[in-house]
């Protein structure tokens, strides 16, 4: 009896004892989101400083175009970002642009790389302003799409992706459910800021093989008028990109604070992205 009792007291320390460890851990691992400009991140990948973090709601190319100006990147890259010289990425050139992914060009802005000599923006703008910068470079090479240029776009993803893909591009369309793998969902930051717009190009084109992605090259949609030859799919990608980028301004041109929504979109209480 007094055998069993001490063998449960032992028991009763170590299962303390490793609790406390626990805590302890998950206390110095912590980190504080707390600040008003880092609420858009996921609080699942903010560990460590390297770490990206994605945010949970579109960024703002117009916001992206404040933090450019406030940092004068022009006076290196050219009011366009045309100016490639002296080693220098031509933000302009859109056959290079469509080769990079968003996520990278996160990274790069944010801690650097090896070996490239480039200031580094973490402790300088908020993890908000940085994805919203990567948006304003892209669309250099790659304006976002007008109103008017969506409205007969819109439509012909209704028709021809919006049955698997949802509507609002959730991946929750009519047919999704019959489907393995499960449709993409666009809004899935963490996914497609991973990919290429030539990637994406590619599964639009050629479709994914063993999935339920069909190719569209080639194909027509004679009720829209619409063929889907190289160019188009090219625009069916920005089309698709709207899904992971905006164009309406939180902040204002001079970078003091919102414009219209008191920094709402800076506060979203939408469900974070999970890392993969």
């Amino acid at each position: 009896m007094q055998r069993n009792r001490l063998n449960d007291l032992v028991i009763a320390i170590g299962a303390a004892s490793l609790c406390l460890i626990s805590l302890t851990a998950c206390g110095k691992q912590q980190i504080d989101l707390s600040s008003k400009a880092d609420k858009i991140a996921s609080k699942s990948v903010t560990l460590g400083t390297g770490e990206v973090v994605f945010p949970d709601d579109r960024p703002s190319v117009a916001d992206g175009k404040v933090v450019w100006n406030k940092q004068n990147c022009a006076s290196c890259h050219g009011a366009d970002g045309s100016n490639s010289g002296a080693g220098k990425v031509n933000f302009a050139d859109k056959g290079y642009m469509r080769l990079q992914k968003p996520v990278d060009q996160y990274s790069f802005i944010w801690t650097g790389k090896e070996g490239v000599k480039h200031p580094t923006m973490q402790g300088t703008i908020s993890r908000r302003e940085a994805w919203s910068l990567v948006f304003y470079a892209r669309s250099l090479a790659t304006p976002l799409l007008t109103d008017e240029e969506t409205m007969p776009i819109d439509a012909v993803f209704g028709s021809n992706c919006a049955v698997c893909h949802g509507k609002k591009g959730y991946g929750d369309g009519p047919l999704a459910h019959n489907l393995e793998p499960v449709p993409a969902n666009f809004q899935q930051f963490d996914r497609f800021y991973d990919r290429t717009d030539a990637i994406l190009w590619d599964h639009i084109a050629n479709g994914i093989k063993w999935e339920g992605m069909p190719n569209f090259r080639g194909k027509e949609d004679k009720a829209k008028n619409v063929k889907f030859d190289d160019e188009y799919i090219w625009k069916l990608v920005q089309y698709v990109r709207h899904f992971h980028e905006q164009n309406e301004p939180t902040i204002a041109a001079d970078g003091a604070g919102s414009s219209s929504n008191t920094g709402s979109s800076q506060t979203s209480e939408k469900e974070p992205v999970k890392a993969q």
